[in-house]
């Protein structure tokens, strides 16, 4: 049975992940329905973005006609409307319009090089990775940054609480995130990058991400390409206030907390 996504703008408040996307979804804020295409193109607009929603095609009869290839090829993003998945892509595309566009533009070119039959190469497998469940990691204390690397996370979450209150953001990037912090169950994992940079950190606090679209956009087009990293995974409910019951219990979940 196919998903039903209902409307509904108390989504925007109800979780400290989509909270982040508060710059965007304000656009959203009065709307009792779903956005039509011709809203998402209005909005996409004001934003002075050159790729344009459209409405999904039915069929798909050549190469030309693939998802990324539209948008590389046409500019066209194609938007499944009542979806949720679909408007937090849009959201991401609002704050993170460069790193959106390289993104697509390496996952096209990957593709269109790749051997008809043959799989999809690291790279692509990477983009759609970060595309999907991706996360920048934020702070300028190293070890912090080291108990992520280390996956020290009893050491992170409860001896350094505090710490990464002050001193540490996650913003979120991947969009299929945003749509499971709807109803956020244990076992949400984002792919990360880890960042030291008080610059960065400080844009984070105050939900301002185009320095962090530049740098992340940087870092794919000039590093990533040429060696697609294996990026670290983040238990992102482990983090102050981003789950209901945040005991010891919660934290000594080994399922969870690897």
């Amino acid at each position: 049975m196919k998903k039903v996504d209902h409307w509904s703008t108390d989504v925007f408040l109800s979780s400290p992940i989509i909270r982040q996307l508060k710059n965007s979804t304000k656009y959203f804020q009065n709307y009792k329905v779903w956005p039509t295409i011709q809203q998402y193109q209005n909005i996409f607009s004001e934003y002075s973005l050159d790729v344009k929603p459209v409405a999904q095609a039915q069929e798909i009869n050549s190469f030309e006609e693939l998802y990324e290839s539209r948008v590389f090829l046409k500019k066209e993003l194609q938007t499944r409307t009542e979806n949720w998945h679909d408007f937090f892509n849009a959201q991401v595309w609002m704050n993170f319009p460069e790193t959106k566009r390289i993104l697509n533009k390496l996952h096209y070119s990957e593709s269109i090089n790749r051997p008809k039959g043959s799989n999809r190469s690291t790279l692509e497998n990477r983009i759609t990775q970060f595309d999907e469940c991706g996360a920048i990691l934020i702070s300028t204390d190293k070890e912090i940054l080291n108990l992520i690397k280390q996956h020290k996370w009893t050491t992170l979450f409860i001896n350094h609480r505090e710490q990464l209150q002050d001193n540490f953001r996650c913003v979120v990037f991947g969009h299929a995130i945003f749509e499971k912090a709807i109803s956020p169950y244990i076992g949400i994992t984002c792919h990360c990058l880890l960042v030291e940079d008080q610059s960065l950190l400080a844009q984070a606090k105050i939900d301002d991400f185009s320095g962090i679209d530049d740098y992340l956009c940087t870092k794919w087009e000039k590093e990533i390409v040429y060696n697609p990293l294996k990026f670290d995974a983040f238990p992102l409910l482990g983090l102050p206030g981003y789950w209901h019951n945040q005991n010891i219990e919660f934290y000594l979940n080994k399922k969870y907390f690897r």
